[in-house]
Formats: C-alpha cells, structure tokens, sequence
C-alpha cells in the first residue's frame, strides 16, 4: 500500500518536534527554522522522487525512510552547531565577565587596603598626639604640685565643731627661727609661712577617708590602730580619719560617729589618732584640705579625686608633703614598711607587688561597687 500524504506529513511533523526538543537550549528563532525546514525537507523531498501524477500511489518506502533520516540528521546538525555556537558565546561572555569581576576585584581590594592603612596612619597619628598630649598635662601638672607651697600645715580640720589647724591636732613642733605660725582657716597659706619649715616631733601622717558602717571597715580600723600603737608611741606618727556623707549615705552624725569608733575600737582615746567631723571630699562644698591633698597626691593612673572609702594619703610629718597614695583594699599592714621608712627619714621603698593591682580593681570598684562615690548621686555641689 502506499503512504498518503497526511501520514507524510504527521511523520514530518514528529520529526520536526523531534528536532525542536533536541535542541532546546538553542535560541528559540533557531528552534522555528529548525522545524520548518525539517517538515519542508521531508514533504518536498519525498514527492519530488515520485513520478508526475502518481503522488497518491504507493510511494518508495526506502526513499521515505531516507528522508526521514537525511532531515533527521540535519536538524540535529543544525541544531548542535546552532547549540553550540551559543555556548561557545556563552562562554566567551562568561570568560570576558569573570575577567573583568577579576579586575574590578583586585581594583577594590587594593581601594580598600589603601584606605584601611590611611585610616591606620591617622589613628596612630592622633594616638600619640594623644599621647604627647597626655605627657605635657602630667608634666604641667607635676610642675603646678611642685612650685605649690602649700603644706598640710597650711590648713584646718573640723573637729567637735570647730576648725583646729593640723599641725595642733597632731602635736606638731617645729625647730627655732620658724617664724609665724603660718596657717590661715581658709586653707590657704598665711601672710607669715616660712618656706623650708621642717617639724621636728611628728614624723608621719596618715589620712584616710572612713565610713564606719562599709563592710572593710572591721579590718582597716583595727590595723589603723595597730599602725598607731606601733609607730606613734612617742608622737612620732599619727592618724587622721574623716568620715562623710558622700560616696554612700553615712546615717549617723559626727558626734554619734565619735562615740561608736570610741567604744568599739578605742579610736580617739588612743595616741595618735584623730578623728574629724563629717566632712565633703569633692565638690564645690569640698573642705579646703582634703581638695589640696587630692590634687597633690593623685593615684598611679593620675586622678585626683576620691574614688571608695578608705583611700590613705602617707604624708611626710617633716614638710608636710604627701608621699603615696594607697587605694581602698589596701591593707594597712601593707603600709608598713613604708611608715617606717618615713619615721625613721629614709627614702619611701618601692611599693609592694600588690600595690597597682589593688589600683586596677579600685579602679573596676570605682563604677560599679556600692560604696563608690557616684557624680551627681552621692557626691554633690553646694
């Protein structure tokens, strides 16, 4: 039987769907091209090898099938070169595209690598301006609590409601020739001061800022006394302690403060220890003395105002000028050494191994322990 012509024409339309699936990562107007010509060849080349008239007879089924089989194989041509054509472009495109994110990369990270050291060089430019700038203050300062005359000496202490001049608190002497007395009650320096004026009983001086309900209370008093009753047999040493209302509340007043460290430690009845009135240790409303001694004997980090009760100021009896200055957790017993040397007239030696680290911690303490002294809670302008 022959092949009609619609089943051509399905064959060639099989054939030419064939194609477009085999190549369907081609472009789609390579896809149409494809299978048109594939069903134009198929048609076109089966009837054309029929004689004239005889189209609807039976046809030559090995012509058919070579059709077939030739427009198989040149669409399948077509559509692998027409593939791959777009792959090597593809590929072209790709290659081109990573070569320029290459460049456009190295580009960056040599931006950013030229900016990040720009920005090295003038943080370490501004750090030792910094750092210079730091230095000169301390050096200014060192210079100012040097050329200052002033010596504790030059100021008074409230006691039992009344401004007593230090160096009567402490039983302080000094050799003939001295002059005036040379103290004023406004803390600063009488018309009379002698320079070079040196004390001849009191050899050294230990002030401490106390609060006698803190919990290391129980422990620094106790060695305070110790310290007292070891050195200051002969008047040679003494103890000042001034409790406050700053730093964290002191409930009790000076005269129920007095009489508590007096029946419970036998502060004030023993030689050498003196205790003050309630007292402000920062502030406008600051006593005279204590804003002198702080300015003049600042911690190793160098600040000046007072960070926790119980710091402790060693002060050389003879001139009058502060030594050391100790932190809060600093025991007494730990100081030792040092008022001795001082008692006997020999350079301070060197601090112990704890000393800046007992700084390190005050400083921590300092803004977050309940007994710090807090700016603008529990230490105050008036």
């Amino acid at each position: 039987m022959g092949v009609p012509k619609w089943e051509v024409s399905a064959a060639a339309l099989l054939l030419s769907t064939l194609s477009g699936t085999t190549a369907f990562t081609a472009p789609l107007r390579f896809q149409s091209r494809i299978a048109v010509l594939t069903a134009h060849n198929i048609e076109s080349s089966f009837f054309e090898d029929q004689p004239s008239g005889t189209q609807s007879d039976n046809p030559n089924r090995r012509t058919f099938l070579s059709t077939i089989a030739g427009s198989t194989s040149a669409a399948l041509l077509v559509s692998g070169t027409a593939q791959s054509a777009v792959a090597d472009g593809e590929d072209a495109a790709v290659a081109d595209g990573e070569e320029a994110a290459t460049s456009s990369s190295f580009e960056s990270i040599a931006a950013r690598a030229a900016q990040v050291s720009e920005d090295v060089a003038r943080e370490e430019t501004a750090r030792e301006a910094a750092e210079q700038g730091s230095v000169e203050r301390r050096r200014e300062l060192a210079q100012r609590i040097k050329d200052d005359p002033r010596t504790i000496y030059d100021f008074t202490l409230p006691v039992n409601g009344k401004s007593r001049e230090v160096a009567e608190l402490v039983g302080q002497t000094f050799g003939a020739g001295d002059g005036a007395d040379g103290w004023s009650d406004g803390g600063e320096p009488g018309a009379n001061a002698a320079e070079g004026r040196l004390g001849t009983r009191v050899k050294a001086i230990l002030v401490v800022n106390i609060k006698q309900d803190d919990p290391i209370a129980r422990k620094n008093i106790p060695e305070l006394l110790a310290l007292a009753a070891k050195f200051g047999k002969k008047g040679e040493f003494s103890v000042i302690i001034s409790p406050t209302d700053q730093g964290y509340y002191e409930p009790d007043t000076s005269a129920l403060l007095r009489l508590k460290l007096e029946q419970e430690y036998g502060w004030v009845s023993n030689p050498g220890t003196i205790l003050t009135d309630k007292v402000n240790l920062l502030g406008t409303g600051a006593l005279p003395f204590w804003r002198w001694l702080e300015g003049s004997c600042r911690t190793p980090a160098g600040l000046g105002k007072i960070q926790a009760n119980f710091e402790k100021f060693l002060v050389d009896g003879r001139t009058g000028r502060p030594l050391r200055r100790y932190p809060r957790k600093y025991q007494p017993y730990d100081m030792a050494e040092d008022v001795a040397a001082v008692v006997a007239g020999r350079p301070l030696p060197p601090a112990q191994n704890n000393f800046k680290e007992e700084w390190r911690t005050a400083a921590k303490e300092s803004e977050a322990d309940t007994y710090r002294f807090q700016k603008g809670l529990n230490y105050f302008d008036q």
